[in-house]
């Protein structure tokens, strides 16, 4: 959907415009005009052939913009209504300039400021090849009532393609949820750089494709104004990807300990080692308990099988922790809690193997739950983490409800990868990885096939291999997001969503690398 880009926050971007008019000295007609310009030709080739064009103009700058794209569509010989959705004594400044301009063309200008005016918008809105939605951008900050809602469910309910600029009106730019109401758009001409509610569900299906359009401001503006995080780009996930040595042995790609799977949830252990295996791992020992052992033999081939604890209600023991210790020599990562219980003996077995390991850890399912259950613990966790929730594990890490997490994902996966000092990997549609400096990265791979059981699991193992492998935590996190999500989709080309399992990701896995010239 996207080639590698940053994204801002609301606050960020109008730094970066106000750096962009009076520190670098470009007036905010000309960043208009640029905006404008790069839009107009996107709505054109939106339009498919058709003449026909809406413009729906609000109050403020995104209004001016729609004046801008109107006045190039005309100069096109098109056919373009503009639909003023505020009086027009009320537009000022920068947009007051540009409706000036254009009613020098004589266009049609129609107020729908009056009762009921919404109302008729629809039907006149489907005698439209396009519709520009101009009405609200990116400062929207409480909800939408009155009239500009009205306008907005009129165009919801228009069948002409929508392409919405800046933002869809009504989004929040940070949030990525309407603020009550919001326009749905077909394709979105967002200036500048990427909003992070662009990014974030519901915003990214609200925005639907969405285009980067230049405004002509110099790239150290956005460094300066601040960035808030980066798309991963196929390009900036291979080139993490380990170099493989001609004369190499399976010593030379590491060693992973998994520590996961009991009696009933043993498919989830044997995921995570075969998905690790096929991500370039050397070898990869299973540690699970002895019951689960006997079922591990025979469904992994190319993996090593172990028992760890002898029940999941056994007591620790000085007898287990030297078990624990004589398992890790020799590992170079470890990967810890799919198919594992909460019961107490893995809980104090899994906190205890926290505490002694000397090497980085990827940490998912019961591991994060056992890690959210005992805080104090888990604060005398010293090796680099990668820790990869689902909403409901963030929710109990983080002690939020999943709505506010879901709400917020960017912040809280930030606030949490700080607090907890690990690498967080938050996942869902366009997973958010942060990392303890305040770095965050969104992968939009993937698709909804991808939401069922074990997936997590192939992540897990993919994470792990990346880490045995000598990546550090926030790069083979980035890596193993990233390439999950396009063997996801590469399975799903195959399968479909509604039938796309685990098991058809790690069976992408080497498809993927291979492409890559792995």
């Amino acid at each position: 959907m996207w080639d590698e880009h940053v994204f801002l926050t609301r606050e960020q971007m109008q730094t970066y415009d106000r750096i962009a008019i009076e520190e670098v000295g470009i007036p905010g007609p000309v960043l208009m005009e640029n905006a404008g310009r790069g839009a107009a030709r996107i709505a054109v080739r939106m339009g498919n052939g058709g003449r026909r064009f809406a413009i729906v103009a609000g109050p403020g700058n995104n209004g001016g913009d729609g004046f801008v794209i109107a006045r190039h569509l005309l100069n096109q010989g098109l056919k373009v209504t503009t639909y003023l959705a505020v009086p027009r004594e009320k537009i000022k400044g920068d947009a007051r300039l540009n409706l000036d301009i254009l009613e020098t063309m004589t266009p049609v200008i129609v107020d729908i400021t009056g009762p009921g005016a919404a109302k008729d918008l629809t039907r006149a809105l489907n005698n439209s090849d396009c519709v520009v939605d101009a009405l609200l951008g990116t400062g929207v900050s409480r909800d939408v009532e009155g009239r500009l809602a009205d306008i907005i469910e009129a165009v919801n309910r228009s069948e002409t393609p929508v392409i919405a600029v800046d933002i869809p009106s009504g989004l929040d730019a940070d949030r990525g949820v309407p603020w009550g109401t919001a326009v749905q758009a077909q394709q979105t001409a967002t200036f500048g750089h990427l909003k992070r509610g662009l990014i974030l569900y519901p915003g990214a299906n609200l925005a639907g494709d969405v285009h980067v359009v230049p405004i002509g401001v110099p790239g150290f503006v956005s460094e300066k104004a601040g960035i808030d995080g980066r798309i991963i780009s196929e390009k900036y996930a291979r080139n993490k990807v380990p170099k493989r040595p001609r004369d190499a042995h399976k010593g030379t790609f590491g060693h992973l300990l998994v520590v996961a799977g009991s009696f009933g949830k043993t498919g989830a252990a044997a995921m995570v080692g075969k998905a690790a295996m096929r991500s370039g791992v050397g070898l990869v020992t299973l540690g699970t308990t002895a019951k689960a052992q006997l079922a591990l033999e025979s469904k992994s081939l190319e993996v090593m099988v172990d028992n760890i604890i002898e029940r999941t209600d056994a007591p620790l023991t000085e007898k287990t922790t030297k078990r624990i210790g004589q398992l890790l020599e020799g590992k170079q990562a470890v990967a810890v809690g799919p198919g594992l219980t909460t019961a107490a003996g893995i809980s104090a077995l899994v906190m205890r193997m926290l505490q002694m390991i000397e090497v980085p850890a990827v940490v998912d399912a019961d591991g994060i739950n056992i890690m959210a259950k005992d805080p104090s613990g888990a604060s005398r966790i010293s090796v680099p983490m990668v820790l990869t929730p689902h909403p409901g594990e963030m929710s109990r890490l983080v002690n939020k409800s999943v709505p506010a997490i879901q709400a917020d994902r960017i912040g809280i996966t930030r606030e949490a990868a700080k607090s907890h000092q690990a690498v967080i990997v938050l996942k869902g549609s366009h997973t958010v990885i942060a990392a303890p400096d305040g770095r965050v990265f969104v992968s939009t791979t993937g698709n909804s096939g991808m939401a069922s059981g074990g997936m997590g699991d192939v992540l897990t193992g993919i994470i792990g291999a990346f880490l045995a492998q000598k990546l550090d935590p926030l790069d083979a996190a980035i890596l193993g997001v990233y390439i999950h999500g396009v063997a996801g989709d590469k399975a799903s080309e195959r399968t479909g969503n509604c039938s796309l399992i685990a098991s058809d990701v790690i069976d992408q896995l080497p498809v993927v690398l291979k492409e890559w010239g792995v």
